[in-house]
């Protein structure tokens, strides 16, 4: 989820795809109708007419599992009328990074991406072009043949309104009213958003099904601004909680990884999820990882903590006391980790 909920009530344009939001979701509904009464437009994409499509001013039906297809036609439409925001998407996308020449898409390649063998992929081909120094090469202009704009151009030329419409039922002309509508969004003093839940990711292509939402949402510049994003409504809180609060095994606070036995070292933890980059201008907020992961460390263990791991060892990694005014808290912490004595008469 990239925005909060109360945040929809900012949104110019609202679509509602893979969800039934008016019926599963009334609280996120509550700040749909807050901004339909400022103005917004609501659309509804659902194979059944439902509640919330009976609040929408645009409804479109569509077959179960064509939702890819009815997305990339909208993706075809932004690019051939050239309502993408333009400056976003040059200086905030990787738009305007130049593709490995090896690179093939499916069109190209009878109809496989580059690179498959035995039902594998050998993704040597998918990378980017680099200089001397590592960094990726770019073509401000989008204009070069092998970046990343054109080839989404190439890929997605075939998702024409037709083609489209006899995938997903829907017809054209509602195809377009549509496409047309969503797409005022790409205008910078504009945003829209995208609200979906299990209709989309209850799908074999559910992944995929957000991605190429996400592609859209890029393309218009409807990230990072108030009323944008690609907003997933959760089936109940615990899924949201669940990973916020760490429940689940293999996440720590802070969406930290958890540790494994391959990595006995902290500086061996760090090294592994900590991303680095060449681009000079690259924010790489993940490159924070080692502080994040230290903090956890004192918060459990006492803001005095730090990490040594023992020479000549590789199976250790020890967190260490120094002197410090809550210092007793280790005393603490063994004595709640001994055996808790039972009653008399008791196992």
């Amino acid at each position: 989820m990239t925005n909060h909920w109360i945040d929809i009530r900012n949104s110019d344009c609202i679509l509602i795809m893979g969800s039934n939001a008016a019926s599963n979701h009334p609280i996120s509904f509550k700040y749909v109708t807050e901004a339909m009464g400022r103005g917004a437009k609501l659309i509804s994409v659902d194979p059944r007419f439902t509640q919330t499509s009976s609040k929408a001013d645009i409804y479109a039906s569509l077959r179960s599992g064509s939702d890819i297809a009815f997305l990339g036609g909208m993706i075809k439409y932004i690019l051939d009328n050239n309502l993408i925001q333009e400056k976003y998407v040059r200086y905030y996308t990787n738009a305007s990074f130049l593709v490995n020449p090896e690179f093939k898409l499916p069109g190209d390649n009878e109809g496989v991406f580059s690179g498959l063998m035995d039902a594998k992929y050998d993704k040597s081909s998918w990378s980017f072009q680099k200089d001397a120094s590592g960094v990726i090469k770019k073509d401000r202009s989008l204009k070069d043949p092998n970046c990343v704009y054109q080839l989404l151009k190439k890929h997605y030329s075939r998702y024409n309104p037709d083609i489209v419409s006899r995938i997903t039922g829907t017809p054209k002309e509602k195809l377009l009213e549509v496409y047309k509508e969503y797409s005022k969004t790409g205008k910078a003093e504009k945003a829209g958003t995208i609200m979906y839940a299990m209709g989309w990711t209850q799908h074999t292509v559910g992944v995929q099904n957000i991605r190429t939402m996400g592609i859209i949402q890029l393309l218009l510049g409807n990230m990072g601004v108030a009323g944008g994003g690609v907003n997933a409504l959760r089936g109940e809180s615990n899924v949201q909680g669940s990973t916020d609060h760490c429940l689940l095994f293999h996440i720590l606070p802070g969406y930290l990884k958890t540790p494994k036995a391959s990595q006995p070292t902290l500086a061996a933890y760090d090294a592994k999820y900590t991303p680095k980059t060449d681009e000079p201008k690259s924010l790489n907020w993940w490159k924070n990882y080692p502080k994040y992961s230290a903090s956890l460390l004192r918060a459990h263990y006492g803001a005095g903590v730090t990490a040594r791991t023992t020479p000549g060892s590789a199976s250790l990694m020890r967190c260490i006391r120094t002197s410090s005014p809550d210092s007793s808290r280790g005393d603490r912490i063994q004595r709640a980790a001994a055996p808790v004595p039972t009653r008399p008469g008791r196992p």
